[in-house]
């Protein structure tokens, strides 16, 4: 173009006006202008792209509650939490926690913070996909329809691999689905498990649950590892609980709750403790065992601390309160190792938490997965046993902690169903 045209005869002088020399200088009125000029071009061309058409249109009968530019709320359920949702003309675009919900009240996690976005995700699939293409629904059912009847002729097992399912309709719908196919049987799988919690309880006191704990009732908190303020089960439900016990009318009763944490990295339940005391995570166990021997008097071996001489004293002090708060003591441990758990059931019974602190009767539902199981799942795969597997909710494939075990043993399943809203 240069050559044949000679378009640009003088080169334009944008680096010498640039450089440091060119912005101490007075720039030539002419250079000025073929900047000037070539900047409002640039700018200009990089602007027409076409707009895209975004339509109005009225309605014809107004509905008597739609008002436009005010919005209308109203109640639903997400996870487990009470929710209020703020629509505008029908389109959800806020999610708050429901201020009504009562004793049901547990805030609201940045999941269902964020759960609003997914109703506007334009990656979600358009329709059903088949062997990595897109199908019908009435195929599709014909192909899953087939494939469960295969394995179930074939003497194969049948399995429902999900997140733990609250629902009480899908749980009827599951319940309907292993009626007609005997051979399936569910398998609740959680990305974060508590099934070290849950199997301590069932050894315990032969009660498989997550237990209810009450932290606005107790006036001594020990927790070892628990992000109960943060991450730790129900963090919104729990830090609601703790702060109405160490606001501005704790300090006008003269009454608020203490709390230590014992931890090996810093958390946000960490930061807000009365006394933080850093342990290793190898210390977390013998800590444990000595708080247990201080409290109980017992002699169970491995309770020593070796050189942590400020976590020892501390534990011996700590034992101490919650013996003089019996009834109003809370210990929490985030392990998910079953031996530890019991230990820390041991504890709680000693210091009478139960039935205060800690409600077994009236549990909590948000994790039900368990670990044995799953593990008995790939196990199963492995051997070839499995014909079928649905996955509900749930991707085994990216969060479980053996991922490369788990995509072989997934490998000799025949056919493999997924109801994710994305590839």
């Amino acid at each position: 173009v240069k050559n044949n045209k000679n378009e640009f005869a003088e080169p334009l002088p944008i680096e010498d006006v640039l450089n440091e020399a060119g912005l101490s200088t007075v720039t030539p009125r002419r250079d000025f202008l073929k900047a000037l000029g070539f900047g409002l071009g640039a700018v200009t061309l990089a602007a027409c792209q076409t707009a895209p058409v975004h339509k109005s249109i009225p309605y014809l009968v107004k509905p008597e509650e739609v008002t436009p530019g005010i919005p209308n709320y109203y109640t639903s359920s997400f996870n487990g939490q009470s929710i209020l949702v703020k629509t505008r003309e029908g389109r959800p675009i806020k999610i708050e926690p429901n201020p009504n919900a009562g004793e049901f009240y547990r805030g609201t996690d940045a999941r269902a913070q964020a759960s609003v976005l997914d109703l506007y995700d334009v990656s979600k699939l358009k329709a059903p996909v088949l062997k990595n293409e897109e199908t019908t629904w009435a195929k599709l059912d014909s192909f899953v329809k087939s494939e469960l009847a295969k394995a179930q002729a074939g003497g194969k097992k049948i399995r429902v691999v999900a997140s733990t399912v609250n629902s009480p309709s899908t749980n009827a719908v599951l319940a309907q689905f292993i009626t007609k196919y005997p051979a399936a049987k569910l398998v609740q799988y959680d990305a974060v498990s508590y099934t070290g919690i849950i199997q301590a309880n069932q050894n315990s006191f032969g009660k498989a649950v997550l237990p209810k704990y009450n932290f606005d009732k107790a006036d001594l908190i020990v927790s070892f590892a628990a992000d109960f303020l943060g991450t730790w089960i129900s963090g919104e439900e729990f830090t609601a609980q703790y702060t109405s016990n160490r606001n501005y009318k704790s300090l006008e009763n003269k009454k608020m709750s203490r709390h230590i944490q014992f931890e090996s990295g810093m958390s946000l339940t960490g930061t807000n403790a009365d006394t933080r005391v850093p342990i290793k995570l190898s210390e977390e166990g013998p800590a444990l065992i000595a708080l247990y021997n201080a409290i109980t008097g017992q002699s169970l071996a491995g309770g020593t601390l070796g050189n942590n001489t400020t976590a020892d004293k501390v534990i011996k002090l700590v034992a101490k309160e919650l013996v003089q708060n019996k009834g109003k003591g809370l210990v929490v441990c985030g392990s998910n190792d079953v031996s530890t758990q019991i230990l820390v059931n041991a504890i709680n019974s000693a210091i009478g938490s139960y039935g205060t602190t800690i409600d077994l009767d009236n549990p909590c539902y948000l994790y039900a997965g368990n670990d044995a199981e799953f593990n008995g799942l790939v196990a199963e795969m492995s051997r070839g046993e499995v014909g079928a597997v649905l996955f509900l909710n749930s991707n085994p494939a990216y969060d479980f902690m053996n991922i490369d075990a788990f995509t072989k043993a997934l490998a000799k399943v025949p056919a493999k169903i997924s109801f994710s809203d994305r590839a």
